[in-house]
């Protein structure tokens, strides 16, 4: 099944279409293989209209030889990540309570004379 040949049963009135047939089989094969994997004979029909429909998939009929794993690489740090094993980063280990408690404190310095004045600071 070519682009600009179409197969000699393909009815006339379906004849100037072809090339849009033909896009819509290959988007069609695509999803199938996306979707299922490769290996699974379906069939495939065309209304008058020029659309093409998945009439039906045959899931038992997977050629187990031709096809490819469908299993996704994973990465180690990923599975880490995943199983809660997760690694700390190395400049984890350089903050201390003390920085961060300095660090909270510098935030909320004010004024004494605009601190008498102000509002409360929210409590989160």
């Amino acid at each position: 099944m070519l682009l600009l040949s179409p197969p000699p049963d393909v009815p006339a009135n379906l004849v100037p279409i072809w090339p849009w047939i033909w896009l819509q089989h290959q988007i069609l094969l695509a999803w199938i293989r996306l979707t299922y994997g490769r290996g699974y004979r379906y069939c495939w029909g065309v209304t008058h209209s020029g659309r093409v429909v998945l009439v039906c998939i045959d899931l038992d009929s997977r050629d187990r030889v031709a096809a490819l794993s469908m299993d996704a690489p994973v990465s180690g740090r990923l599975a880490d990540a995943l199983s809660g094993t997760d690694f700390a980063p190395a400049f984890v280990q350089y903050i201390s309570h003390h920085t961060q408690q300095r660090a909270a404190s510098a935030r909320v310095l004010r004024h004494p004379a605009v601190q008498a004045t102000a509002l409360p600071l929210p409590d989160s």
